[in-house]
Parts: structure tokens; C-alpha cells; sequence
């Protein structure tokens, strides 16, 4: 029996962890009448990658290169916007039908996002997969460092996309939100195409460590994106700055931005009185509904 290449093991492990925490929060959080259009955003969404990359970009980069070289200056900036110009679209596209359009406004413009990011990033996470398989390179990777980026897409993805829709359905303004998602998409992976120009001399090793650090920081530059759309600007700033009370001991205590990890609606970390760890609601209990 053959082996499975360790990049589809990386794809199986992502897709479970993927859709298991971020799939499993967005629906158990959801009001029960939204989540049925959140399981189909996630659906149709997974082969939308595969497809966009096949249909659209394959057959792009072919009538390009039959029009210009390699090295042509324009073929060079088109491969570096191919994944934005193709990609954004490619989840915008439920839009275009009433149906989902009628519902997609119904839903908190976060929750949408994240159901279409996530479907979305695990498609991507196969294609990726496939296109990586027959690679030697990839080979001396163990499995599981090929998991963190394909985990951390998801969420940019649904970042991208939550700016789309802002501003297509709120501010009825459908150009001017896929080019901010295009935007956000380009500046992601623009140290990409840096690196492999080799962009102020520095060296492969230096850009290999600036990628990954990149990498990090938009990452959460993204999330904390998405909390701040999906929360607010003031519940936001709350839930890092004001006060609340620890569940065992009861005393209040001013709450740390660091001291902490984030679960969406709850969130886990310390009381400095009985340095005890507990899951305390997100925001300040001020008795504010839910988003």
C-alpha cells in the first residue's frame, strides 16, 4: 500500500482541527435560526478554492504566458495579484443569488465571514495539498509544521471577507469591498513575493525568518480585525481594559491583554487575587445582549 504523503496527512489534521474549533464556536455561539445558513456557507464553500485556482487562475497564467515571457515585467506583477483577483470573487459569489443575499444580510456580518473564511481556507488547504505532493521539498518537512499557516489562513480569509461584505451589504458598496478585501489579500502575501526577489539583499535564511514573523503578526492583526467587526470598538477595548469579577473568589480585578487566551464569546485567564485560571465571559458583564 502506498504511503500518504505527510502534506495530505497536514491537510486531514487541519480540515479537523479547523472546522472542530472555529467551525464548532461559530455554530454553538449562533442563534439557532442562523446556523443552518452557516452550515451551507461552510459547504459550498470548500471546493471554491480548487475551483478558482483550475477554472480561472490556470487558464489566466496560460494566455499570459503565451503573450508575454517570464521575465515580462506585467506577466510578473499579475502572478503577484492572481490569488486576491481570483480568490476574493470566488467567495463573494453566493451574493449574486437573492436568496443567499437576503439571508447573508441576516446574519451578524462576523458570523458570515467566519462560514465562508473557513470553508474557503480548508478547500484551499486540499489544494495546496495536491499541488505540493509530487514536491521534494516538501518532503523533509515533518507533517505537523505544515499545519499552523493552513489554520491561520482560515481566519484570514474569513478577515478579508468579513471587509467585503461590511462593505457590500452595510454600505451597499460592492466595488469598493472586494478591492478592500484584494487589498488585504495582496499585503499578505506581498513578503512573499519579496523574498523570493531577494528584495535589499539580505539572504533566503533572513527572509525565511521575516516571513514567518509576518505571517504571525497578520495573523493576528486579522483576528483582533474580525473581534473588533464582530464586538465593537468600545466592547472591544472593555474586554481588555475594564474590570470584572473572578467567579471563585469574587473579587474584581482590572483584566490583562496578555494574560489571557481568547474563545470568542468567553475567554481564558488568571485572577491575580486567586491566581486561579477561569473561562469568564468575553466583555464586562454590563448585562449588553449578545452580538
Amino acid at each position: 500500500m502506498t504511503a500518504i504523503p505527510d502534506i495530505y496527512i497536514a491537510a486531514i489534521v487541519t480540515s479537523i482541527l479547523s472546522l472542530g474549533i472555529i467551525g464548532g464556536l461559530l455554530l454553538y455561539f449562533a442563534p439557532k435560526e442562523n446556523r443552518s445558513i452557516l452550515y451551507l456557507l461552510i459547504l459550498v464553500m470548500l471546493p471554491m478554492n480548487a475551483l478558482a485556482f483550475y477554472l480561472v487562475r490556470m487558464p489566466l497564467d496560460t494566455l499570459l504566458l503565451n503573450a508575454f515571457s517570464k521575465g515580462n515585467g506585467f506577466y510578473q506583477f499579475m502572478r503577484m495579484i492572481y490569488a486576491p483577483l481570483t480568490e476574493e470573487p470566488a467567495k463573494l459569489w453566493p451574493l449574486l443569488i437573492p436568496w443567499f443575499y437576503r439571508r447573508i444580510s441576516s446574519v451578524k456580518t462576523f458570523r458570515a465571514a467566519l462560514a465562508i473564511g473557513l470553508g474557503f481556507g480548508v478547500g484551499e488547504a486540499w489544494t495546496v495539498a495536491h499541488l505540493l505532493s509530487r514536491s521534494p521539498a516538501i518532503a523533509q518537512y515533518p507533517w505537523y509544521m505544515l499545519i499552523n499557516e493552513r489554520v491561520m489562513v482560515c481566519i484570514m480569509h474569513s478577515a478579508f471577507t468579513a471587509v467585503a461584505l461590511f462593505f457590500t451589504i452595510s454600505k451597499k458598496r460592492i466595488a469598493i469591498g472586494i478591492l478592500a478585501a484584494m487589498g488585504l489579500h495582496f499585503l499578505a502575501n506581498s513578503p512573499i513575493f519579496l523574498a523570493s526577489w531577494n528584495v535589499f539583499g539580505i539572504g533566503k535564511e533572513t527572509w525565511q525568518v521575516i516571513l514567518q514573523l509576518w505571517i504571525l503578526f497578520y495573523f493576528l492583526a486579522m483576528g483582533a480585525l474580525l473581534i473588533l467587526m464582530a464586538y465593537g470598538r468600545q466592547k472591544t477595548g472593555k474586554s481588555f481594559l475594564g474590570e470584572i469579577e473572578c467567579p471563585e473568589c469574587k473579587k474584581v480585578y482590572r483584566r490583562s491583554l496578555f494574560v489571557g487566551i481568547n474563545l470568542f464569546h468567553r475567554r481564558y485567564e488568571r485572577c491575580p487575587h486567586c491566581k486561579h485560571w477561569h473561562i469568564v465571559p468575553m466583555f464586562d458583564e454590563d448585562k449588553t445582549s449578545k452580538p
